[in-house]
């Protein structure tokens, strides 16, 4: 079934809907809080920040001797010495969800505003480079001289926000085009490239799908071996939940995928709206994805599988569910 703007607003309001608990807080605590505001002293000192590695992980960064560190954040708590649950454990465990926002994070840095239900950042210039630099590419291969000068003037041109008035204009004062041919073409191309730009941005800040799946997988595993809860309902339900949680994972790649495939396809350029429509419609569903599953997400990995009070596994178990269940968010456009 084909997916509409229409059908996405039959969606439950994601900041209303079974609101999540982060394991350990306490009753009326705000979580997460507005800051990074570690309580060990050497998690504040000048210096110390956690920051992504090249190879995907976390890298602890040390004031001193320009230290690195690479630090597996689901099990740092036990080489830092920090207690299961305790306010700095928790903080310690947001760092990979905030990261995925922010290039680096620093003790009393503000936690990212996806994190706390915000609205969406402004569009990351780094994004709106990356379309930009698909339409280029895609003008070369169009046919017509007024494409193809464009495509040439965007590669001589700086990257920025105002890098097409800056080709456009390049192609009317040296190329010798028309303004009434290339100012409609480079506004309907700009239109173009901020919508897919605003796809990317959606797509990057996408919760950490895997840290989730493998604090599920985790913490099934230790329901599993307690004899005393080996085959209980919240077991069972474990379980169940496992061949399923990776769901939104796919269903953000896939976004992402169809969206960077519509891209590439043949259409022409001079008349770009049903693909500028296309491209607003996947990410609007991807932000309803990552706005339904920041918070979900980030909760699982407050969790340690062996000491987190299973009623608020329990919790987190049934807001999973209750979202899988939710089939308009996971309909790719057909």
């Amino acid at each position: 079934m084909p997916l509409s703007e229409a059908s996405l607003t039959s969606l439950p309001d994601p900041r209303g809907f079974d609101p999540v608990r982060f394991p350990g807080t306490a009753e009326g605590e705000t979580w997460p809080p507005p800051n990074f505001d570690f309580q060990a002293s050497w998690l504040r000192e000048p210096g110390m920040a956690f920051e992504r590695d090249p190879s995907g992980g976390i890298g602890l960064v040390r004031p001193y001797a320009h230290m690195r560190m690479l630090a597996d954040l689901e099990n740092a708590h036990l080489l830092l010495d920090i207690a299961p649950g305790t306010h700095d454990f928790r903080l310690l465990r947001l760092v990979p969800a905030a990261l995925r926002c922010v290039e680096r994070i620093r003790p009393g840095d503000p936690v990212p505003g996806p994190l706390l239900d915000e609205d969406p950042e402004p569009v990351a210039e780094h994004h709106l480079y990356a379309a930009t630099s698909e339409l280029v590419a895609r003008l070369a291969l169009t046919a017509g001289e007024e494409g193809e000068a464009l495509a040439e003037a965007m590669r001589r041109t700086p990257p920025g926000p105002s890098m097409f008035e800056a080709a456009i204009a390049h192609c009317i004062t040296k190329g010798g085009f028309p303004m009434a041919t290339m100012a409609p073409l480079g506004r309907r191309l700009q239109l173009l490239a901020n919508a897919h730009a605003r796809v990317l941005a959606a797509a990057a800040s996408q919760p950490d799908y895997e840290a989730m799946e493998r604090m599920v997988r985790r913490t099934r595993d230790a329901l599993g071996n307690d004899r005393r809860w080996a085959g209980d309902l919240l077991t069972r339900a474990m379980e169940g939940l496992l061949p399923i949680i990776g769901r939104p994972r796919r269903t953000s790649a896939a976004l992402l995928a169809g969206a960077e495939a519509a891209m590439r396809r043949p259409l022409p350029l001079e008349a770009p709206t049903r693909l500028i429509r296309e491209q607003l419609v996947l990410r609007d569903q991807l932000l309803d994805l990552s706005v339904f599953w920041h918070r979900l997400a980030a909760a699982w990995l407050a969790v340690d599988p062996d000491t987190t009070d299973r009623r608020e596994i329990e919790a987190l178990a049934r807001n999973a569910l209750r979202r899988l269940a939710l089939e308009p968010l996971y309909r790719l456009p057909g």
